[in-house]
């Protein structure tokens, strides 16, 4: 019988990406809870500074963290593969910024 799919990953992410990753998830599903919370229970509609800043910075992680993982399953090209994980970080940071100066 014919094998029909064969992994053909260069992934070597190690624990720490994928430990991180399943944090940044967990943060996001908890200040996204409490946002709601907030939203539903407040009568005022504004968003508290101290949950955007961990919204931003676990959200791009856990974004650009996923990309890096795709990228390692499905580029094998090593050139490539470092232009995009510096476009990622490029890209990350710029956000970052760009977000953490529009946070009241």
């Amino acid at each position: 019988m014919q094998q029909l799919y064969k992994y053909n990953g260069t992934g070597n992410s190690g624990v720490f990406a994928w430990l991180m990753q399943r944090v940044s998830g967990l943060v996001l599903a908890i200040c996204g809870t409490v946002i709601f919370c907030q939203i539903i229970f407040s009568e005022q509609h504004g968003f508290s500074a101290w949950l955007l800043a961990p919204v931003l910075g676990f959200g791009l992680w856990h974004t650009f963290s996923g990309f890096k993982m795709i990228t390692d399953d499905y580029v094998s090209n090593e050139k490539l593969r470092f232009f995009l994980f510096f476009l990622y970080w490029a890209k990350g940071v710029a956000l970052f910024a760009l977000g953490f100066l529009n946070i009241p």
